[in-house]
């Protein structure tokens, strides 16, 4: 049996931090990064010069590696002063691979206190062919399509770590930006891996069960200056001691029946949310990164911890990725854990009906695009030469909603995805009925959470020569919302 309980997240109240419409100087720090093209959505574009970049008030960017926005996408989210690889993604691992990759790209590798990425390499289309085939989620199986060796996981948190610091020393603020005293939240957690190595998927073969959760939990609190009231949600805890839960799956049973309250003071001593909700938290209180490496009560940990949060989507992320074994810790240590908090009356979700433009990423193939409509449960497909997309259904001949049984949020009734379910990896099953795997990636950009990029992976499970669970992707899919079709 495993909590996982981090009271993380929260926006409301905030300031008005969007009140002036000049152009804005932002910085791309994984240590400052010089060369990185950029491309905002009010068309402001360029490459990073020691980290900084340019945005217009609300813009939604995208960073790519290479000459032009034809390049490798590395990342899009809402355009803010400082903006990390922790806080690009919603996953642990795909952030940590991010900061690998860049170190590894970069022309100066004596020299970590800047990232340079001027290699003319960058720029060639055979090059650009094969950076389209990285999967960011498991980078070691890109390792040989790249054809160069990779900066460790380790090296790369360590990286973060030491980037963290300078951040902390030139962009610190004494703002505040939220004041999270009594306004209840709602925290979702989803749990990735667990501590031996184990992927977590989400079984669409037991979603009519009331009491099946998979990998997903929810927590409803608030913060008083008293304590911290917790209300009847399905809680945290995943797996039992008796093994009759695994270890990958929510313990329904230890739900949160009834209201808790636990004393203020139980909490001394903490960072993040807790430790600024008094006075009132700014952007430094919460956005950081770490490595844990510490003693707790006789249990070790080693894991990178981040905690971002985003001013635009009001949307707070923490994550934790374990470092492996070491002399300390006897185990995998491989565990890996999402929590997104938000204001419990925002119920924001996606919408999902409509126009998506989906580009396909094959392995040693050209890349390809197709445009879904997406309307009552049914996916329908045009074939698109460029990335322009018809909005006449008429054109959408072809029925794949089978192929696309991993969005397994539609329904004929349903046309709204929460951020767990694009989120959370899936096992599903074709229509021969066999057994398919997909991890599902989506960060939220723009104040309406549309104006993301949804990362569709789908994989084979495999095992490594240490016994550990793989994701072996063999396609990688970038779904974007088109537009509102025709009536």
């Amino acid at each position: 049996m495993e909590r996982t309980f981090i009271v993380a997240g929260i926006t409301l109240a905030c300031s008005n931090v969007f009140a002036s419409s000049e152009i804005q100087t932002g910085y791309f720090i994984d240590a400052p990064v010089t060369g990185l093209y950029y491309k905002t959505s009010s068309s402001l574009e360029g490459f990073t010069d020691k980290g900084a970049f340019q945005y217009n008030t609300g813009d939604v960017i995208t960073f790519f590696l290479g000459s032009d926005d034809s390049s490798f996408p590395l990342a899009t989210l809402s355009g803010q002063e400082v903006i990390t690889p922790t806080l690009a993604s919603t996953t642990p691992s795909r952030s940590v691979n991010m900061t690998r990759l860049l170190l590894s790209l970069d022309s100066t590798p004596e020299n970590r206190e800047e990232i340079l990425l001027i290699s003319k390499a960058l720029s060639d289309p055979e090059f650009q062919k094969k950076l389209k085939q990285v999967n960011l989620l498991a980078l070691d199986t890109s390792q040989e399509v790249l054809g160069f060796d990779l900066v460790s996981v380790k090296e790369a948190a360590q990286h973060l770590d030491e980037s963290q610091s300078y951040i902390e020393k030139n962009f610190t603020s004494n703002e505040v930006i939220l004041h999270p005293l009594n306004v209840k939240y709602k925290n979702i957690i989803i749990k990735r891996r667990d501590w031996q190595g184990k992927l977590c998927f989400y079984d669409v073969a037991k979603k009519s069960s009331p009491n099946y959760f998979g990998p997903i939990g929810s927590m409803t609190y608030m913060i008083t200056r008293k304590g911290i009231y917790e209300y009847p949600d399905v809680g945290d805890y995943f797996g039992s001691t008796d093994n009759s839960v695994p270890s990958c799956e929510l313990n329904y049973s230890r739900r949160y029946k009834e209201m808790m309250f636990e004393p203020i003071s139980v909490f001394d001593g903490w960072d993040g949310l807790i430790g600024c909700a008094a006075n009132g938290c700014t952007r430094s209180d919460l956005n950081g990164f770490s490595v844990d490496d510490y003693d707790d009560e006789g249990d070790w940990k080693y894991r990178t911890v981040a905690i971002n949060y985003d001013p635009h989507t009001k949307l707070l992320m923490q994550k934790t990725q374990g470092l492996g074994p070491k002399e300390t810790v006897r185990h995998t240590n491989r565990a890996e854990h999402i929590w997104f908090t938000s204001n419990d009356d925002s119920n924001q979700h996606i919408n999902f009906d409509g126009i998506w433009l989906e580009t396909l990423y094959a392995n040693n193939t050209d890349i390809s695009n197709q445009c879904l409509w997406i309307k009552a449960g049914e996916v329908l497909s045009a074939k698109t030469n460029s990335t322009e997309c018809p909005t006449n259904q008429s054109a959408y001949k072809n029925n794949v909603t089978k192929q696309h049984g991993d969005m397994w949020w539609l329904s004929p009734n349903n046309a709204q995805a929460s951020l767990a379910q694009l989120n959370a990896p899936v096992k599903w099953y074709d229509e021969a009925s066999n057994t398919r795997y997909t991890s599902w990636e989506y960060l939220p950009s723009g104040t309406n959470w549309g104006q993301g990029v949804l990362y569709r992976l789908q994989q084979s499970i495999v095992t490594d020569e240490n016994g550990n669970q793989q994701a072996q992707t063999h396609q990688i899919s970038e779904l974007r919302k088109y537009q509102r079709q025709e009536s």
